[in-house]
């Protein structure tokens, strides 16, 4: 279903956003700033896309979006030191840029610009981060007389490359100046939990503030006279109409089947030896705690889910004499051979080796019926004539 919401700037102009398309995944909105920005600079963007794993989003779709949040939070680290690495630049993550700093954010970046002060459009943005990009944690609070934002990019086995921190503080740091109509506007200070460069003057003239290095998180201050500036833009009644469509967004991605992605990842996940509840999670980038409450939601729980996927694993390859059942048995992460016996006792009624041969046996007839079933019924056809 179309929606369509009105914004009424300061100037008396109208402008009607279509919002039943917005995707929110602003991974396709990144991709297409790096190859705009360090495409036009002559760097083999689409190669270094390839080598991250990330050849998938060309045309910046994101049909094939991922699971795995946290593989693909990881392929775009890997991406970003690809992109370090090939230009021999450490500040590349200030280089990738958009003329229009909103794109990212679809439906969130109009309640922004509806909201009256750039402190409640910083709250909206934490509060709705989890459309836009789930692998990105934010968080604001007030300080004496600051209000801190900081970032955590989540990942899974490889380490988040400062690169990307650059560039997402830089396009923050851009949304904000133009929600506010603030080209000017600067942080008080900076933070980074990384060790310091041999040079860190780029750094302050780029933000025009202090920037401390080897701090406990990534984060950015404001003073209060600038966070709590007005916005231009801002018109309460268009914030309302936005914040009840946005909760319905939030409330649907709640919504949206956990079970059917833990099912997507367990396959891979008990190949290589084990699926623990709290690396699923992981992965998923939520809490344990929060899978838990999903699947009960949904009528299921982990064991159930992948004592299924085990199962249906155990009917493929039983299906074949490809592999030992003792060897299946902890591919499947069986403590050992008679714990999958009695599993597939509950399965299938009948222990495995039973139900292999069955299965062969099965087999072995279709293929004899597939050979024969030709002249089959002509011969019946003349014996009945």
């Amino acid at each position: 279903m179309r929606k369509e919401t009105k914004h009424e700037t300061s100037a008396g102009r109208v402008r009607t956003y279509a919002v039943a398309s917005v995707k929110y995944l602003s991974a396709t909105d990144v991709v297409q700033r790096i190859k705009a920005c360090l495409g036009a600079e002559g760097m083999d963007v689409d190669a270094l896309f390839a080598k991250a794993g990330l050849e998938w989003f060309e045309h910046g779709t994101q049909g094939q979006r991922a699971a795995d949040l946290l593989a693909l939070s990881d392929q775009f680290s890997m991406l970003w030191e690809s992109l370090a690495a090939a230009s021999g630049d450490a500040l590349i993550g200030f280089r990738v840029f958009a003329p229009d700093p909103l794109s990212w954010l679809g439906v969130l970046g109009h309640l922004m610009l509806a909201s009256p002060t750039l402190r409640q459009a910083a709250d909206s943005l934490t509060r709705y981060m989890p459309l836009v990009s789930p692998v990105v944690r934010a968080t604001i609070e007030p300080k004496a007389d600051r209000v801190r934002v900081g970032l955590n990019l989540v990942g899974g086995a490889r380490t988040v490359p400062q690169a990307r921190y650059d560039f997402t503080w830089n396009l923050l740091l851009a949304t904000m100046r133009f929600v506010g109509s603030r080209p000017d506007l600067k942080p008080a200070l900076v933070e980074y939990a990384y060790p310091a460069p041999v040079d860190t003057a780029p750094y302050a003239r780029w933000f025009g503030c202090p920037v401390r290095f080897g701090a406990p998180a990534n984060a950015l201050e404001f003073a209060n006279a600038d966070i709590t500036a007005p916005i231009p833009t801002a018109n309460p009644l268009a914030a309302e109409g936005l914040f009840r469509l946005l909760d319905e967004r939030l409330a649907q991605a709640e919504r949206t089947s956990v079970a059917a992605r833990v099912r997507e990842l367990l396959p891979a996940m008990i190949d290589q030896g084990g699926a623990l509840r709290d690396a699923v999670a992981r992965r998923l980038a939520i809490s344990e705690r929060t899978l838990q409450r999903r699947l009960a939601d949904e009528g299921t729980d982990f064991s159930t889910l992948v004592d299924e996927v085990r199962r249906t694993i155990a009917q493929q390859y039983l299906g074949s004499d490809r592999i030992s059942v003792k060897n299946l048995s902890y591919k499947l992460g069986f403590a050992d051979p008679s714990a999958f016996h009695r599993a597939c006792l509950r399965w299938f009624g009948k222990a495995p080796g039973e139900f292999q041969q069955d299965r062969l046996n099965a087999h072995g007839q279709a293929a004899v019926n597939g050979t024969t079933g030709a002249t089959g019924p002509a011969s019946a056809s003349r014996r009945s004539g």
